[in-house]
Parts: C-alpha cells; structure tokens; sequence
C-alpha cells in the first residue's frame, strides 16, 4: 500500500495547488519589465529557482517577495520579484515535502501543505522561523495538496479524501493554542466518481482552492472531475460551479481575481480563465493562456498585472526520479 501511495504522490506533485494569502500583496499598477536594475532587467519575465528544486507551489507576499516550496526537500525559496534574486529561506532539519503555499500578513506566517506527511506547517515569512506543525492525518493516508487563509481559519485541501481540514484562527491570525483541527466532509455536489471523458484520470480530486473576500465562500478545483465547486467554510457542503459543457481537467493551483477566476491547468501547459457571475454560481470560459516559456506550471500568483506561474518540469524531471541538473523557473505572463 505504501509503495502505491508514493507512486501516487509522484503522479500528483503536478496537480497541487497553491494559491493563497490573505490580503492582496502590495502591488503596482504596472510593473516596468524594462527598467533597468543594476544592469540587469527588473521586474524579468523569467526567475531563476536553483537547479534541482523541483518545485511545486509559490505564493507572493508583502514588499513583491515570492516563496515557492519543494516536493522533494521542504526546503522553501525566497526571491525579489523586482530583481529576479533570491535564496532558500528556509530548510528543515529533516527532508520533508511542501506543495500548496499560503500567507497571513496579519501574522506574518507562511503556511505549507506537507503532501504525503499528513501535515500542514506554519513558519513567520519574515524570518523563518517554524513556528508549528499540525497533523492533519496519517501519514501515507492523505494528500494534503493546497492552503488558503481567511480572517476565521486556514482551509487545507486533501486530494484523496472528499475531507476539507481547518484551522480556526483566533484574533489577528494568531493560531489556536491547542492542535485544533476539524476534519468537515465535502458533501453536496462533491464527487470522487471517475469522469468518463476525462483522458487522463490520476485519481486526484480536491486541489487549488481560494475564497471570496469575505471568505464566506470558497472555491474548490476538482482535478480529475475537471469540477470548480462553491463551498460553505462551516458545513463543508459544495455546490458545482455551472461552467456549461466545460471540463476543467488536470486542474491545479487556482487564483480568485475579483470575478475571474484563473485555472492552471499544469500538463495542459495553460492558465484557463473563467469569468464568474456575482455570486459565483456559474462562469464561462473567456480565455487560455498560453506562454512558450511554461514547462507544466502548477500554481499561481499574481502581482499588479501579472501573474506568475511556477514550472514543475515533469517533462524534464519525471516522477519518482530526482534531477539534481534540471533548472526550475517561475513565468510572469499578462493576466
């Protein structure tokens, strides 16, 4: 059973999402691709992660940093969205896995799904410390994929288990000081059912996942259902987001922008952009984004009007191997 699940675990790296933060980073109107930064390019089109990442979620926080995770070490990356530099900004001491990445500017914690490891932890953005780890399930039993933080609590996707985790808060973000957990069953519209047209089932279900505003809404990617779902934060219960004849396969790391919802649909090598009615109870399919520069991206983040999508590179670096030579990149294309 073990050696499936890591099988498992390698097949679904690409399909975690992330996405998320709190409050919108602060942000230009406009980055200036163009400018010129001590002789390099500022704001570049391309930044560099270091070769061997293998990296699987980003999230930009305050002053335009970016942190993007590793399904392989749990080492995490800082960079300068401005001048494309950056180094691993933290590393635990034993290997772990980070997949889906979230911040709190309240509190200033960066939070990281922890894959296979059943976990989910909380470390402060601004210096790296870890702060703590909660264990969400056993681990081998569960892929817990991708995080979003609300003013109430932090919501953790498990995508081989119809089981959304969360987190209450207490005041500014603070986290409870006891492990409190509460496992809420996504009912309703939620399924686990194969799709019969989808051409490449993998067996991974809930995925990216954001919330409105307010975050008495969230929304939820069903990757292998190619499934958008509304979700009520205290019950669990999903509604099917009406998308007409459109099936959103291999839907990863999804990011709520107003009332477009942008989709990476991460083997596809496209950013699918869904226009939402005012409640989100249906959206129709505006747009594809297409970059020459994507190598199967898995998550998203947006800056200005930009966002940003980091490279997997399961084409180069195809699971269960490990490529310490294959350089790794997050892409910056129009929204």
């Amino acid at each position: 059973m073990m050696k499936r699940l890591v099988f498992l675990f390698m097949l679904l790296l690409p399909f975690s999402c992330q996405k998320g933060e709190l409050l919108a980073p602060g942000s230009y109107q406009e980055d200036v691709a163009f400018t010129s930064l001590n002789g390099r390019i500022a704001f570049p089109d391309v930044l560099s992660l270091p070769t061997g990442f293998q990296p699987e979620g980003i999230v930009i926080g305050p002053e335009a940093d970016f942190y993007v995770g590793s399904a392989i070490s749990g080492n995490i990356y800082k960079g300068d969205l401005l001048s494309g530099e950056g180094e691993v900004f933290i590393s635990p001491s034993v290997p772990t896995q980070v997949l889906g990445l979230a911040i709190d500017e309240r509190s200033s914690y960066l939070y990281a799904a922890g894959g296979f490891t059943g976990t989910v932890s909380v470390y402060n953005y601004n210096t790296g410390v870890h702060v703590k780890t909660f264990q969400l399930a056993t681990p081998g039993s569960a892929l817990i994929n991708d995080v979003i933080v609300t003013r109430a609590a932090a919501y953790i996707t498990n995508s081989l288990s119809p089981i959304l985790y969360k987190i209450p808060l207490t005041r500014n973000g603070q986290l409870p000081e006891i492990n409190e957990v509460v496992a809420l069953p996504l009912t309703g519209d939620f399924s686990m059912d194969p799709n019969p047209v989808n051409p490449i089932p993998l067996g991974a279900y809930a995925n990216g996942i954001d919330a409105s505003p307010s975050g008495k809404t969230l929304i939820i990617a069903n990757t292998d259902r190619g499934e958008l779902y509304l979700v009520d934060p205290m019950t669990g219960e999903a509604s099917r987001v009406d998308l007409g004849d459109v099936f959103l396969f291999l839907a990863d790391g999804i990011l709520l922008d107003g009332q477009t919802l942008y989709v990476v649909q991460n083997l596809l090598n496209q950013i699918a952009v869904i226009h939402l009615d005012i409640n989100f109870h249906s959206g129709t399919l505006i747009n594809n984004i297409f970059d020459p520069a994507f190598g199967i991206p898995t998550t998203i983040d947006e800056h200005g009007n930009f966002l940003y999508a980091v490279n997997a590179h399961y084409d180069l670096a195809p699971p269960p191997g490990i490529f310490p030579d294959v350089e790794f990149e997050v892409v910056k294309v129009h929204k």
